[in-house]
């Protein structure tokens, strides 16, 4: 890292606020799927951060097994600028789980827009036990 450039780590609570300010709310999800923990897999989602949690709506496949097996699972959000050799990360881990509490689930609808439009049905909710970030700025000489 040359003398102009920097990189910190965001607290806890920065962190909960890039996840709750970050648009397009778009992130991705990585676990190991079902029959075959040795291979991970890292899948884009749409999120919404909601009262201490992230949630994601999903199609029936390996996102829903995972909650149903309460896999532990990892979730990035980022922003970088290449150009300027600078960004954030913003990184949370914990275990997944299938949201069936119809309250949580209607308050959710009102701030979780999925790309998918047709068949979605299932919600699912990482329940953060760790979250650290990232920020690198400043452009290298």
């Amino acid at each position: 890292m040359s003398s102009t450039q920097r990189m910190f780590d965001l607290t806890e609570q920065q962190c909960r606020a890039r996840l709750e300010a970050h648009h397009p709310r778009v992130g991705r999800l990585a676990f190991a799927e079902d029959g075959d923990p040795d291979w991970p897999m890292v899948l884009p989602v749409n999120y919404a951060y909601h009262d201490g949690h992230i949630f994601v709506r999903t199609l029936e496949g390996s996102k829903l097994y995972a909650a149903l097996r309460h896999a532990r699972v990892a979730f990035e959000i980022d922003v970088i600028d290449a150009g300027w050799a600078e960004g954030w990360s913003v990184v949370a881990v914990g275990a997944l789980e299938l949201v069936e509490d119809p309250a949580q689930r209607a308050a959710v609808d009102t701030v979780l827009r999925s790309w998918l439009v047709d068949g979605a049905d299932h919600l699912v909710r990482v329940d953060i036990e760790r979250l650290t970030g990232r920020v690198i700025i400043g452009r290298p000489t």
